[in-house]
Parts: structure tokens; sequence; C-alpha cells
């Protein structure tokens, strides 16, 4: 497993992997309920559709959400090394 140390904080590949993860899953379960929902209330196409939607919006926040988390963990890490510099 690729593993990124820095300052005692251990970054691996399932960090960013989980970003990948939660937008597929987003999206599948957003289409499943969707289609599930419109089949039971009669159209299923557009349960179809308004599922996908929801759940690729879902999908995309929760991945920016998690790339921000990522960047601000990054810029606090760059943050403490070039103060470990300067002492």
């Amino acid at each position: 497993m690729l593993r990124f140390k820095q300052n005692g904080d251990n970054w691996n590949s399932l960090d960013l992997a989980s970003i990948g993860i939660t937008l597929v899953l987003a999206i599948g379960i957003g289409t499943g309920v969707g289609w599930w929902l419109g089949d039971k209330l009669g159209n299923q196409s557009i349960g179809l559709i308004i599922g996908f939607v929801i759940g690729t919006t879902a999908g995309f926040m929760e991945m920016f959400r998690a790339v921000s988390r990522w960047n601000r963990r990054m810029e606090n890490q760059e943050k403490r090394d070039k103060d470990g510099e300067k002492k």
C-alpha cells in the first residue's frame, strides 16, 4: 500500500480511493432508490431519472467536501513543514 508519511501523519491510498468509491456509491444508491420508488409510485423511468440526478448531486457534493478536507490537511502539513524548517 502506498503511504505518504510526514511529521507523523499517515496518508494512504485509501484516503484518495474513498473519494471515488463515495461518488460511485452515491450514484448507485440514488439510482436504485429512485428506481424502486418510481416502481412503487407507478412511473419507474421518472423515478430512475430523479434518483440518478439526486444521487449524482449528492456524490459530487461529498466528493468536493472530501477533496477540500484533503487540501486543508495538505496545506496544514506544508505549513508545519515550513515552520519546522524555520526553527
